[in-house]
């Protein structure tokens, strides 16, 4: 790959002062139309992002719909809905907006640092606008079922017959899911995508040394 030698010709250069001709170019390589420069990569995670929950909502949001029917009512129901619905919009607009501010950074000449950084402050806000989606609607999804279910909880309450001990590793292990999930997106967007915008920021850094 034209990237790859060109990574390994840089990384041959002697120490002390970067040549800002030679990061240049790099930067432009990174920026390049290339199979392997990040960008493109960021591009094509980006691609299979959309199959993926293409997928997704084809094959669980009939089956959410029809379990949330069968074992919630009222308000609690129209909630979960309206969660889905919500989540629903949300990632298909993430995914349209990810794509066009990658594509802003191809765009980029590898001359127009400002353009680029801002390329990369709206990327990165809207990779942590995402996790707060994702917490906001799990917990939604969360409250929705306990809502359902509330009668059945206060007459347990009232009755004394609630499972302390029970409820309490219930409510730990879904936390704990939570939190797990949360994690495992944070670092799968940090495989797919951090990692090549911190190396668009550090060439960035050394043209400004």
């Amino acid at each position: 790959m034209e990237l790859d030698a060109f990574r390994r010709q840089w990384q041959q250069q002697p120490t002390g002062t970067s040549d800002p001709t030679l990061t240049h170019q790099k930067l432009q390589a990174m920026l390049a139309n290339q199979p392997a420069s990040p960008v493109s990569e960021m591009l094509r995670n980006v691609q299979r992002d959309q199959r993926i929950i293409f997928l997704i909502v084809i094959l669980n949001v009939g089956n959410i719909t029809n379990l949330s029917r069968r074992h919630l009512l009222g308000g609690s129901l129209v909630l979960l809905d309206v969660a889905v619905a919500l989540m629903i919009i949300f990632v298909s607009w993430y995914v349209f907006r990810q794509r066009q501010i990658i594509k802003q950074l191809r765009l980029g000449d590898g001359t127009t640092y400002g353009h680029i950084r801002e390329s990369i402050r709206q990327m990165r806000a809207l990779i942590k606008n995402k996790s707060y989606v994702a917490i906001a609607f799990l917990t939604t999804v969360v409250l929705a079922i306990a809502y359902g279910k509330h009668n059945a909880i206060l007459n347990a309450i009232h009755q004394g017959t609630v499972d302390w001990g029970l409820t309490s590793l219930v409510v730990f292990v879904t936390l704990f899911l939570m939190a797990a999930l949360l994690y495992v997106g944070q670092q799968r967007q940090q495989r797919r995508y951090g990692k090549y915008l911190d190396q668009l920021e550090a060439t960035l850094r050394e043209l400004e040394e």
